[in-house]
This record gives structure tokens, sequence and C-alpha cells, in this order.
């Protein structure tokens, strides 16, 4: 239905954008920020968290432009309050970019191709934070990263993809 929040998020345009579209966009943004939060710290500067399970679960429900969005911003607003401004930019652009191809690729209620959208984008993480690290750390710090990168990954996958099934039955 074109009323519905779904359908209008799914189809939002950033040139008209209502005060009910902005508020979902900043629940969402909150939503990885909180997942970001949830962090464990890892070797040279790297730290495992939860915002995946956020990307996916918003990129499944609410498509590429969502998913984009809040893991651009709540991603790299979190880094920036964790005390790894380096990364936000970075991050802005990687995460915002893994929500962006998981919405795209992900077709409503076919379980392979939310498998295959989380692969794609999650793959996306990895690389673009492996490139990074290599860039501004060392190339020898890279391996752990991919390691927690790709936990994230999995972890994400296994917890957004039943949660983001239930969820959708409930705003169906």
């Amino acid at each position: 239905m074109r009323g519905d929040i779904k359908y209008q998020i799914r189809n939002l345009s950033l040139n008209n954008l209502s005060t009910r579209l902005i508020s979902f966009l900043a629940m969402f943004t909150a939503f990885v920020a909180v997942g970001t939060y949830l962090h464990i710290p890892g070797p040279s500067s790297s730290y495992f968290n939860l915002g995946e399970v956020a990307i996916y679960i918003v990129a499944l429900i609410f498509g590429s432009r969502a998913g984009g969005i809040a893991g651009a911003l709540g991603s790299s607003l979190m880094d920036i309050f964790l005390g790894y401004s380096l990364w936000a930019p970075f991050t802005f652009i990687i995460k915002g970019l893994e929500g962006f191809l998981v919405g795209k690729l992900a077709k409503e209620g076919d379980i392979k191709s939310n498998i295959f959208a989380i692969i794609i984008g999650g793959n996306i993480m990895v690389i673009g934070y492996a490139i990074t690290k290599g860039i501004l750390i060392s190339w020898p710090a890279v391996i752990p990263e991919i390691g927690i990168d790709y936990a994230q990954m999995i972890i994400g996958g296994l917890v957004a993809l039943p949660l983001s099934r239930q969820i959708n039955n409930l705003l169906s």
C-alpha cells in the first residue's frame, strides 16, 4: 500500500522528506548507533560491535536508502563518540555502502537473496576496512581486522535474518 510507512521509506525521495520520514530515519540511525555502541575493543583500533545487526535489519526491511543513511550516520557518529574519530569518514562511506547494497540486493521474503545481500554487503565492509586499516595503521594489522569484521558480518546476519522476517510480518 502506498500509505504504509514501509512503502514510503523504501521509496523515499531525498528531495521531498516529510517530518515523519525524517523521524524514522533518525530512529534507524539511533538503532545503528546503539548497536555499534555495544562493542568490545580489539587490537590496533579495531572493535567488535553489533552495528551490523541494526544495519542489516533496517536495510532488509526498509531498503537501500534507509540502510545506507542509517549505516553511514549511525556508525560514523559512534566512531566519533567512542574515540575513533580518525575512522569516522571511512566508516561513513564503508557502512553507508554496506547498508545501501544490502537493501538494494535483498528481496522481501526471499531468504536466499537476503543471505546473498548480506554476504555482498558484508564483504564490501570487510574489504573497505582492510584497505583502510592497511593504509592508516599497517598491513600486518589487517589480519585481526578481517577476523573481527567477518565475525560482525556473520553474527549480524544470523541475528538480523530471523528478526527482520518477524518485524516484516508485524508490519504487513
